[in-house]
C-alpha cells in the first residue's frame, strides 16, 4: 500500500468531480492526516450505533495510536464541507487466509456520517469513488465489511445495490459474545500457561492453521510488535498436549487506544436496567453499564486451535477468566460464526450477551471477483482487528 506522501499525491490526482446539489458540490475528500485527529474523534463520539443499546466505537486519546496493528496498513478517508467533517471511512489492509492461501484483504470499517449529512446519498457515492480510485494501483484480493444485524437502515441502503456504490454480498453472520466475568473464582478444568519467546514458533503453527476464511496471517515480528499496542507476549495463554501446543489465545485490553462506550438505552432497557444490575449481584448475570462509560472488556483474540482441539473452547474460556479479571475486565469478548456448534455450550456455561453482525464482501462493478473454494471453511476474522 502506498505511503502517506503517495496518498497526498493520489488525493490531488483523483479529486472527485462534483455532482448533485450545491451542498454536495462543496464536499472535498482526502486521506486523513494527523491534523484530522480532533475532528475524527469528535465524529466517532457523536455517531452512536443505533439499537436497544446505543454504543460508540471511539479512539481516544489519539485516533492514530491504534493504526497499523499486526502488520495492517490503514487508510482513513475524510470528507469536509467548509471546516466541518461530515463523513469518514477506514480501510485496513492486511494479509489474511483465503482458500488456505495468503492473500491481501481489505476491511472497510468506521463509516460515519455527521448528522448534517444524513440522507445525502451523494456523499457516500462520491466517497466510494474517491476510495476506489486511490486503491486502483494496489487493489486487494478481497474487500469485506461487517454491519450490525439490527442496523436495518444501513443494511437496506448497502444491500439494495444502489447505483454508484459497490455491491455488498452477504457472506455469513458473526456472533460476538460478551462473557461476564464472575466475581467468585471457579476451578478451571484446563491448565494454561503464559507464552514465552521460545514458544513463538509453536504459537505461529496454531494461529496460522488456515481453518477459517479471513483469519489474519501471523509472523514472529507481528506477534512481538503487539506489545506496542497493549498486548505483551505473556498475555498469550497456551494449552499443551505433552510438548505440543494445541491452543493459543491472547487477552488483549485495547482500552488505551480504542473504546466501546455506552451512549444510551432504549426505553425498555432503561426501565429494567436497575433490576438487571441487581440480579448480577445475586446470580452473576451480565450487567448493563452506566451511560457514558467505556465497556470494561478484553478481547480473547487472536485465538487458535489445532485441528481436532476446537472442542476445548469452553474450557479454555473458563481458564482465561481469572487472567481477564486481573486485567480489571468485567467482560471477555470473543467472536464465532453464528452457526458454530460450540456457541450453545458457551451460552449454557457462562452468562453472556451477544452482538450479532453480518459479514459482506464488497465488490466494484466490472472487476474480477475473488472466488471462494467450496470447502465449507467458515468466515472468522480476528475480532480484535476489526
Amino acid at each position: 500500500m502506498a505511503g502517506p506522501a503517495a496518498d497526498r499525491e493520489l488525493s490531488r490526482a483523483v479529486a472527485v468531480p462534483p455532482r448533485g446539489d450545491l451542498r454536495e458540490a462543496r464536499t472535498t475528500f482526502r486521506v486523513a492526516t494527523i491534523s484530522d485527529d480532533v475532528a475524527i474523534r469528535q465524529l466517532l463520539r457523536e455517531t452512536p450505533m443505533q439499537g436497544a443499546i446505543r454504543i460508540t466505537f471511539e479512539r481516544e486519546p489519539d485516533c492514530f495510536r491504534g493504526a497499523d496493528v499486526a502488520g495492517g496498513e490503514e487508510r482513513t478517508i475524510v470528507a469536509y464541507e467548509m471546516e466541518r467533517l461530515v463523513c469518514m471511512g477506514r480501510c485496513i489492509r492486511r494479509d489474511a487466509w483465503l482458500n488456505g492461501a495468503v492473500r491481501s484483504v481489505g476491511y472497510l470499517g468506521e463509516l460515519r456520517l455527521d448528522e448534517s449529512a444524513r440522507g445525502r446519498f451523494g456523499i457516500l457515492r462520491d466517497g466510494y469513488r474517491f476510495f476506489h480510485a486511490l486503491e486502483r494501483e494496489t487493489r486487494a484480493d478481497l474487500y469485506f465489511t461487517s454491519i450490525a444485524a439490527d442496523n436495518e437502515r444501513a443494511r437496506r441502503l448497502l444491500e439494495r445495490g444502489a447505483r454508484g456504490l459497490p455491491a455488498y454480498t452477504g457472506l455469513s453472520e458473526l456472533d460476538t459474545l460478551l462473557v461476564s466475568i464472575p466475581r467468585g473464582a471457579r476451578k478451571a478444568k484446563l491448565c494454561v500457561e503464559n507464552a514465552t519467546p521460545e514458544r513463538i514458533p509453536d504459537m505461529l503453527r496454531v494461529l496460522n492453521a488456515p481453518l477459517h476464511q479471513l483469519a489474519a496471517v501471523w509472523t514472529a515480528d507481528r506477534l512481538r510488535a503487539l506489545e506496542r499496542h497493549g498486548l505483551p507476549l505473556d498475555r498469550f495463554l497456551l494449552v499443551r498436549d505433552g510438548n505440543d501446543i494445541v491452543a493459543c489465545g491472547a487477552l488483549w485490553d485495547q482500552r488505551s487506544f480504542r473504546q466501546t462506550v455506552i451512549r444510551g438505552y432504549s426505553r425498555p432497557f432503561a426501565v429494567v436496567r436497575p433490576f438487571v444490575n441487581l440480579a448480577r449481584r445475586a446470580f452473576g448475570t451480565p450487567h448493563l453499564p452506566r451511560v457514558g462509560s467505556a465497556l470494561a472488556h478484553v478481547f480473547l483474540s487472536p485465538l487458535g486451535f489445532v485441528d481436532g482441539a476446537e472442542g476445548m473452547l469452553s474450557d479454555f474460556v473458563e481458564a482465561a477468566v481469572p487472567f481477564a479479571a486481573r486485567c480489571g475486565a468485567e467482560f471477555l469478548t470473543l467472536a464465532l460464526p453464528a452457526t458454530d456448534p460450540r456457541l450453545p455450550g458457551l451460552r449454557r456455561r457462562f452468562s453472556t450477551r451477544t452482538w450479532r453482525s453480518r459479514l459482506y464482501r464488497v465488490d466494484w462493478p466490472g472487476e474480477r471477483k475473488f472466488q471462494f473454494a467450496g470447502n465449507g471453511a467458515p468466515f472468522l476474522p480476528d475480532v480484535a482487528l476489526l
